[in-house]
């Protein structure tokens, strides 16, 4: 079996290790930074806005990286051309994720409570005054709901 086995030299880098990336002046900074403090929303925040020239504008290699690695979406509409190469604005791209996962948080707020009452048999007109929503979102709450069930 050893035959079918090469044998090299491994070198494993762990970000975790690491506080800070000074000394990278590539996309792998960002890289780095972002896997490591992705779950440590303050410090992250305090990075980008530490640094937000370079964030605004990293390019595809790192954009594509990020997206594998640290699983960050960044959407082509992010896309600024500067001296003909594009480039993405993260900054941007992080505000639109942070306002998504409120939008997200809000509905699903909703969504509980809505069930709650359509188990009663109340009518999206009475769940909307209860709940002091717009009759609009309860409305379309109770349509997806009564329909699949909750």
């Amino acid at each position: 079996m050893k035959d079918f086995v090469t044998n090299y030299k491994l070198n494993l880098y762990d970000c975790h290790e690491h506080d800070t990336f000074d000394e990278y002046h590539t996309g792998l900074r960002q890289l780095f930074e972002v896997v490591r403090y992705s779950q440590d929303k303050e410090k992250l925040k305090e990075i980008v806005e530490k640094n937000r020239e370079a964030y605004s504008r990293i390019d595809s290699e790192t954009r594509d990286l990020l997206e594998v690695v640290a699983k960050v979406r960044i959407k082509e509409e992010y896309e600024v051309m500067e001296n003909e190469e594009k480039k993405y604005d993260m900054c941007k791209a992080f505000v639109d994720m942070k306002l998504e996962g409120v939008m997200e948080g809000q509905i699903n707020y909703l969504i509980k409570p809505v069930c709650k009452k359509l188990q009663k048999n109340k009518p999206a007109a009475v769940i909307a005054d209860e709940l002091e929503v717009g009759s609009y979102d309860a409305e379309q709450i109770y349509k997806v709901y009564s329909a699949g069930g909750c």
